[in-house]
């Protein structure tokens, strides 16, 4: 298995993979990405950014997801409190994985093969992620990787008012002691 940056040559599988899990969330009556997020142009300006990696097998995308530096408008204010301060941050976004490989755990795959590239970058100091309350299985995965849950974000920011996400934190290998608002634990 093979963490790589995707190219446009990856947009048809990974925008199957996105439609299987909007499927997904519909049969589980769950309203995430339900609407037209994430849409094609989403997609396009996330791989042309340099922001999408997928997981790869003998040529098969297994999942994917964007890898967004800097600040998050979404994440600005949050009802609750981050683990740092002023540390600077990766956030991911649009995390999917084949409806073929469920059950193999790739999620958690794919994040513990971010974790080794992002604990390798000096000034990467913690990584931020959402979801939808009511995605469990999200949220168990995201917890499962090592993120605490931090409180409550509003998508205001990207034209989604009154939606409000579940936040997580999770501090590198590279976080500074004065960013740390919290005791935490690198894993």
């Amino acid at each position: 298995m093979l963490l790589r940056q995707a190219t446009m040559v990856d947009l048809p599988q990974i925008e199957s993979i996105i439609r299987d899990g909007r499927e997904l969330l519909a049969a589980q009556e769950i309203d995430q990405w339900q609407g037209a997020y994430p849409s094609t142009s989403v997609l396009v300006d996330d791989i042309h950014q340099g922001w999408t990696v997928v997981l790869e097998e003998n040529n098969e995308i297994l999942g994917t997801a964007a890898i967004i530096p800097g600040e998050d408008p979404t994440y600005k204010q949050i009802e609750g409190q981050w683990l740092t301060k002023q540390a600077p941050y990766l956030a991911i976004h649009r995390v999917a994985v084949s409806s073929h490989h469920h059950g193999r755990g790739l999620a958690g795959e794919l994040f513990n093969r971010l974790f080794e590239q992002i604990d390798q970058a000096a000034d990467i100091e913690s990584i931020r992620i959402d979801t939808h309350p009511q995605n469990m299985a999200m949220q168990h995965v995201i917890k499962k990787n090592g993120f605490t849950e931090t409180g409550t974000n509003d998508l205001a920011a990207v034209d989604m008012p009154g939606t409000k996400d579940f936040a997580y934190e999770r501090v590198t290998a590279n976080v500074k002691p004065e960013h740390v608002l919290h005791t935490v634990t690198t894993k």
